[in-house]
């Protein structure tokens, strides 16, 4: 059958006012901030590690929601102040989608204040002051590092449980997450049984700690905590006498692999961690070995506690996106207060679950040991205990007060 021409004529009109084929859908941004420079900058590149290896994962099979997922790093410098304006312009001008990182927790604390009132989701992945999870918690922020109060009240019941004299003297980095952290351990200190004699404090910009280490000694003490991190603990440590920790219970909240890989040579007493690259869980072999492929050849050769956290709090990011089927920020939201991982994809021994409350992943937490060997630093990580989630669990946090979704601006990029 012949068409008639004015068909035609419509038909060919509609064409070309059709629009063009759709092209590909914009990234997705992600901003990595973590201090590059300082006492953390070793930390902060085992972090972006643990993004990168993440962000891999989902790339390789298309993005997420058919969109790529691109990582920028930006340095937010371990100053409160300037780190809310790196956050501002992140999001402001660079439009990014989600940040991810921190460290240092006085930086997590000023970014994502800023990233909930423009309801951008920020992921702590590795800042261990109680705080984050208390004062500091917002709705948009989670954190799913282990903070110290969790690692203190594991070590602490371990340190007191047989022991006769009980005087604990308390030595703390002064800034935010030091006292945060001692404030968090006092409880449990009086629960076990403890005595507290004395604390020391040790300043932030800690360059010689001989001083410091005096004044521990002159404080008659059977336990000593310590709550100093990053290259500061590198230094204190250098400097104590081997013999003092014989003679004396020290115990540290929290020794992240990026203080013990640098300073092989130097001793440590018992501290605690969320994971070794050693720990015969599943899926921590293939972990390892999928690192060294990539970075064997850099100065942190062998992955630790920091690159773990970074890496399985930005698949929970992403997974959480895909779940929701949008990047609409409350959508996304209320995928991650449902949170729960098995032990497997943890690479730990127990389930992990986000905590609704307080926005804080509660998770396994390892004792564990260092025997220093400079030949093979590697080897020098012993773990010797685990505590379940459920006995490391911080009290207060079931009292964490969170904005409202009506008080969280959308937020959908």
């Amino acid at each position: 059958m012949r068409i008639k021409k004015p068909f035609g004529i419509l038909a060919l009109a509609l064409f070309l006012s059709a629009p063009a084929a759709a092209g590909p859908l914009p990234p997705i941004l992600i901003a990595h901030v973590a201090p590059t420079t300082g006492r953390f900058a070793l930390h902060a590149e085992a972090d972006r590690r643990g993004a990168e290896m993440a962000i891999e994962d989902f790339n390789r099979q298309g993005g997420v929601l058919g969109r790529e997922i691109v990582l920028i790093s930006s340095n937010p410098t371990m100053d409160a102040k300037k780190s809310a304006e790196v956050a501002e312009t992140l999001i402001t001008r660079n439009k990014v989608g989600f940040m991810v990182g921190a460290i240092a927790s006085n930086v997590a604390a000023s970014m994502s204040a800023v990233a909930q009132k423009y309801g951008v989701i920020f992921i702590n992945t590795n800042s261990s002051a109680p705080s984050e999870s208390l004062e500091n918690a917002h709705r948009s922020k989670f954190v799913f590092d282990a903070s110290g109060a969790n690692f203190n009240r594991a070590l602490l019941k371990y340190a007191l449980k047989d022991r006769k004299s009980k005087r604990v003297l308390q030595l703390i980095e002064d800034n935010a997450a030091g006292h945060s952290n001692a404030e968090a351990m006092r409880p449990y200190i009086a629960e076990y049984g403890g005595q507290l004699v004395g604390e020391v404090l040790a300043p932030e910009n800690l360059s010689d700690p001989t001083e410091v280490l005096n004044q521990v000694a002159a404080i008659p003490a059977d336990v000593v905590t310590v709550v100093i991190s990053g290259d500061n603990q590198i230094k204190l440590f250098s400097r104590i006498d081997p013999r003092v920790l014989e003679r004396q219970f020290w115990i540290v909240g929290e020794v992240d692999w990026e203080e013990l890989y640098p300073a092989p040579g130097t001793p440590r007493p018992l501290f605690g961690t969320t994971w070794a690259w050693n720990l015969d869980t599943p899926g921590s072999q293939a972990f390892v070995e999928r690192y060294r492929k990539r970075y064997g050849h850099t100065r942190l050769d062998w992955p630790g506690d920091v690159t773990h956290a970074a890496y399985l709090a930005t698949r929970a990011l992403l997974e959480a996106i895909a779940r929701a089927g949008t990047t609409d920020n409350h959508a996304i939201i209320a995928q991650l207060e449902q949170y729960r991982a098995e032990p497997r994809s943890r690479m730990q021994h127990d389930a992990a679950y986000m905590d609704p409350v307080s926005h804080h992943l509660q998770q396994t937490i390892y004792i564990a040991r260092w025997k220093p060997d400079p030949a093979r630093p590697e080897r020098g990580i012993e773990i010797v205990g685990r505590v379940s989630p459920e006995q490391a669990r911080h009290a207060p946090e079931k009292n964490t007060r969170l904005e409202s979704l009506a008080e969280t601006p959308r937020y959908s990029p």
